[in-house]
């Protein structure tokens, strides 16, 4: 049974080559494709897809603001987020949202097939360019935190930085998931972390001095 995902994007060249990449997931079928946000919403709520490939910017709802109204309704589709954006501020917003994958649109050619499989596994994807700029943010010197954990709270906050779920962490390190679940409370309890995400966004961005 093909999975079901809908592109919203309101440049129509743009869209239509994210269309014709999106054709090389057989397991995947497009039920919608729309040009502002308030049609993608329309078409999310009434279609229920799997996923949901949104620019940022949108006429009439941004990608943010339909995540926020549809992920409000305890819907089950995944999002993912294209942007021409850089900063931190769009990029916190999406991850407290709940946001599986967020793509530079520079990147959208080569990363949005891998992207879209690893969502659809529940994975989250982030893309490389905002890996690096987050990272090249941060210095050891900024993150004094870091040097309050164990060497193996270090291993799994870098693995959590890559996105690595908690199973595949435990296949990594040979141990049980409910042992990776209980150094991940540590590291929480420890740093302080609180909210939505909280782990992941820290991981991210102490990922170069991991």
């Amino acid at each position: 049974m093909k999975r079901t995902a809908v592109v919203a994007d309101d440049h129509p060249i743009f869209r239509k080559g994210l269309i014709e990449i999106l054709r090389d997931v057989e397991s995947l079928e497009i039920v919608a494709e729309v040009s502002d946000g308030l049609a993608a919403y329309q078409q999310i709520i009434s279609r229920r897809p799997d996923i949901a490939i949104l620019d940022i910017e949108m006429p009439g709802l941004s990608g943010l603001d339909v995540c926020n109204k549809v992920l409000k309704e305890k819907s089950d589709t995944k999002f993912i987020l294209l942007t021409m954006h850089r900063e931190k501020d769009f990029f916190n917003s999406a991850m407290e949202m709940g946001v599986m994958g967020y793509l530079l649109k520079d990147n959208a050619i080569t990363e949005l097939i891998v992207c879209v499989e690893k969502v659809l596994k529940g994975e989250r994807f982030i893309s490389a360019g905002i890996e690096k700029l987050l990272t090249a943010q941060n210095k050891i010197n900024d993150i004094p935190e870091l040097k309050i954990l164990t060497a193996t709270e270090k291993v799994i906050l870098k693995l959590i930085a890559e996105s690595k779920t908690t199973a595949e962490i435990a296949g990594l390190l040979f141990v049980s998931p409910n042992t990776v679940d209980n150094h991940r409370s540590n590291i929480v309890k420890k740093l302080g972390l609180e909210g939505k995400n909280s782990l992941l966004k820290f991981a991210i961005h102490s990922k170069g001095s991991l």
